[in-house]
This record gives structure tokens, sequence and C-alpha cells, in this order.
């Protein structure tokens, strides 16, 4: 299967469970998606370009990249999980070896820079929703929320 059908995958089941996730899950997504829109809009103009998206992105992996070898390991996610609020595991669990595996096209157990650079191009078209070239703050709150982040 290829990244971008398994993205979207992704992104439609998150939608379809999406009704049933109380509000409370909602509006704590969509507080997250806020935040992250306030820290990538660069220049302030209420939208991002895929150069700030792209830079987002990149800081976020260099945040995950604990031991600093441009490459995510399925361990490196699992302890991200657990600095965002997700209870901590001894191995890494299912999720996450899941959410590897989508993403490690050259099957190496890890996820280089060059693969998570080539992921955020295809979450940039995917929250894209109008086409415009830009994300708007409403386009991430949904993408996020889709997404399952946050939450």
């Amino acid at each position: 299967m290829n990244i971008r059908l398994a993205i979207k995958a992704s992104a439609l089941a998150a939608l379809a469970i999406g009704a049933a996730i109380p509000s409370f899950a909602a509006a704590q997504s969509a507080g997250f998606a806020h935040d992250m829109f306030e820290r990538a809009d660069l220049n302030n103009d209420g939208r991002l370009s895929r150069v700030e998206f792209q830079a987002a992105r990149e800081t976020l992996f260099r945040r995950l990249d604990a031991n600093n070898d441009a490459r995510l390991t399925a361990a490196e996610m699992r302890d991200a999980g657990a600095g965002l609020g997700v209870r901590p595991q001894r191995h890494p669990g299912r999720d996450q070896i899941q959410r590897l595996r989508a993403m490690d096209r050259n099957n190496d157990r890890a996820v280089d820079i060059h693969e998570y650079r080539a992921l955020s191009a295809d979450r940039f078209v995917l929250a894209d929703q109008n086409h415009d070239s830009y994300i708007s703050r409403g386009e991430l709150v949904v993408f996020v929320g889709a997404m399952g982040l946050g939450g």
C-alpha cells in the first residue's frame, strides 16, 4: 500500500470514528491544533505555507529524535507519546510500530529525515483541503482531529 493511501485511510478512519469522540477530546484536539498553528505561522499571516508547515514538522522531528541521529525509532516514538501525556509503555506498542512501518519507506525500522520530509509533504496536501497551497487554522483543526492527534 502506498503511503498516500495509508495516510488517507487513516484520516478517513479517524473521521469515521470522530463522531464517537467525546466533546472534551474534540476540544482538546482543537486546542492542540491552535497551539500548533500559532507556533508554525512564522509570518503571522493567518495561514501556513508549505515552507512554514515543513519547518514546524522538522522542528517536531528534531524534538522527537532523542539521540540526534536523524532517525526516529519506535522507542523514540513511544517516549514522545509519554511526553504528550500518553501512558508510558515498557516497549513500543502496536500503534507506534504500525505508524513506524507506514512511514518507513526503506524498511530499516526507523524513519529518517528524508522519509519524514516526504511524509510531511503528503500531509500538507491532505491538510490543504481547498487546494490553495496554504493551510488555514480551520483546515489544521480538521486535519489534526482526523489524524487523532492532541486528544
